[in-house]
């Protein structure tokens, strides 16, 4: 049996498991079994938090997506991992600092909120990428590395779009190299969007790609609403950003092995 936390921020879904003591291994099948929203528990990642393997941070972190393919970064994750282990009493209710695949993101607590505090994105670089999505789309785009690889298209419009088709129209191009499709619609200091992850599909918020988009449009602060709820941003200095969202626990359950 392993025990199990189902949480969420902002509708972004997991299940967070215990990798402290015991080291779980759960196979892609098992994974993709357990996500199944009809059949399983549903969820859109799974997250294991593990120990620190250097004294420069405090927990080791992964995340499998539902399809069971692991993913470099989740910053929706990251703050529900952070608040699993203040409730669970694993660190005491200040800063901690994760390790993920791709990066140290620092998380403390901000109001009712987490905050997570890590480095600016950059850009990603590929002329020739470039080139074969701007055949495909006539809107204006970006390639993001924010831990994740994150492809933002710029749009007039976010809630009437066809996200599965556009996605669907640029897979065979992005997939292969990690990029999740996110959409937006910028106003002032705010951007609507809405995000197709890799293995995932379409998600009520996904915390990287808002954290993409940010850093696009950020001067100082900024917002990101996505179907889910809102994610508020401050960019301190030319080096790291601070990301302010939810972790809500839901409920907790065990999973047979």
């Amino acid at each position: 049996m392993i025990s199990f936390d189902k949480m969420h921020g902002n509708g972004n879904d997991f299940i967070v498991l215990n990798s402290i003591d015991n080291t779980h291994k759960l196979s892609k099948s098992k994974i993709k079994k357990l996500s199944d929203r009809n059949f399983g528990i549903g969820f859109d990642q799974v997250i294991l938090i593990g120990p620190p393997t250097k004294d420069s941070f405090d927990f080791s972190i992964r995340f499998f997506n539902a399809d069971g393919g692991e993913a470099s970064m989740c910053l929706n994750g990251i703050r529900c991992a952070a608040a699993y282990v203040w409730r669970n009493n694993f660190a005491p209710k200040k800063i901690i600092k994760f390790k993920t695949k791709s990066r140290i993101v620092v998380c403390e607590p901000y109001k009712n909120q987490v905050k997570a505090t890590l480095q600016i994105p950059s850009m990603h670089i590929d002329t020739k990428l470039d080139k074969k999505i701007a055949k495909l789309t006539s809107d204006k785009f970006s390639l993001v590395d924010a831990g994740n690889m994150h492809l933002c298209i710029k749009s007039t419009s976010v809630k009437n779009k066809d996200l599965n088709s556009i996605y669907k129209n640029l897979e065979k191009l992005i997939k292969p190299l990690g990029f999740n499709l996110s959409i937006y619609k910028l106003s002032k200091k705010i951007a609507d969007m809405r995000t197709y992850e890799n293995g995932v599909g379409e998600t009520f918020s996904c915390g990287s790609a808002a954290l993409a988009v940010a850093s696009l449009c950020i001067q100082d602060k900024f917002k990101t609403i996505s179907p889910g709820g809102e994610l508020n941003f401050i960019k301190k200095n030319n080096a790291n950003i601070e990301m302010m969202g939810p972790a809500k626990y839901i409920y907790s359950g065990n999973i047979n092995v």
